[in-house]
């Protein structure tokens, strides 16, 4: 079985999970409009995502911090419980894609494909859902650099198309998040 490793040459961080993951092959890319409404778009998805990822801190010594800190968990977990019910009930009512075994680096979007892989060199219009508690996809333009035949199907390697330093930033910034969320539960696994 041949597996396309990450590419050793990406800097930074990887996030390598399951996902809901859609493609569709495109003809051209996006125009400068077109691009730039997507861009934005990805950066209202992801700047959401990262405020529904903040909890209530720590409270310190002080007890009455501690009181206003237990209290603001508790709300914020009630919150926090509230959208994941409504977020559900949306994801019910949209076709959400199968989850599919992917690496998201800054620079592209590897993922284990089980039916027909898309050619080298075609673009592609990717749709990522990075949290089903908030279900809309991260709209992301690729290119297909590498498909290598496997077992399960195919590896497919692509790099986004011309994506702005703003969505680089912001996607650099959730593959730290969830980098950071992993290490936390294999240390609270670890703890048990």
């Amino acid at each position: 079985m041949t597996v396309i490793t990450a590419d050793p040459s990406a800097p930074g961080l990887i996030f390598t999970g399951r996902l809901p993951l859609a493609w569709r092959e495109v003809s051209d890319p996006p125009d400068d409009v077109e691009r730039r409404a997507l861009e934005r778009a990805n950066l209202t998805i992801l700047h959401t995502l990262f405020a529904l990822d903040i909890h209530a801190g720590d409270s310190g010594d002080d007890p009455i911090a501690l009181v206003n800190a237990t209290e603001l968990k508790r709300l914020d977990f009630k919150v926090g419980l509230l959208l994941e019910l409504v977020g559900q009930l949306l994801a019910r009512q949209q076709d959400i894609p199968p989850e599919r075994t992917l690496t998201l680096t800054v620079n592209g979007l590897d993922w284990q494909e089980t039916d027909a892989a898309p050619m080298i060199d075609s673009l592609l219009r990717l749709e990522l859902y990075c949290n089903l508690g908030y279900p809309r996809p991260l709209v992301l333009q690729v290119r297909v650099v590498e498909t290598v035949a496997n077992a399960g199907g195919w590896q497919v390697r692509t790099r986004f198309h011309e994506p702005g330093e703003p969505l680089r930033e912001a996607l650099e910034r959730y593959i730290f998040l969830q980098h950071r969320r992993a290490i936390a539960n294999s240390r609270r696994g670890g703890q048990r």
